[in-house]
């Protein structure tokens, strides 16, 4: 999984979790402390996130950070290698996921 389609499940499956929580672009936006605008940019595939927005987008939108970039946008997981997608992420954010992942255990 390279950068482009992150990006892109993370454009889907933000936009995707926002209207199932019953948030707009803007009430999302106040919520985690961003412009309106940064939000359209995320879900329209112009900009990316930080590990520490994204662990607070998934905390609002009642998801995991994985989910957010692993899911197709349906809601289904991708059929991924796993090791291979923690390879291509940040090390930031695999480090941040991966933190997550081992409280809730």
């Amino acid at each position: 999984m390279n950068q482009t389609e992150l990006r892109q499940n993370l454009s889907l499956n933000i936009k995707r979790q926002r209207k199932i929580c019953g948030f707009t672009q803007e009430k999302l936006a106040e919520e985690i402390g961003l412009s309106a605008q940064t939000i359209n940019d995320i879900e329209g595939c112009r900009s990316w996130v930080s590990d520490k927005t994204l662990v607070k987008l998934a905390d609002i939108l009642r998801t995991t950070p994985a989910e957010l970039l692993l899911q197709n946008g349906t809601g289904q997981t991708s059929s991924l290698d796993f090791v291979r997608f923690k390879s291509e992420l940040q090390d930031s954010v695999r480090q941040t996921i991966e933190e997550i992942f081992e409280k809730k255990l």
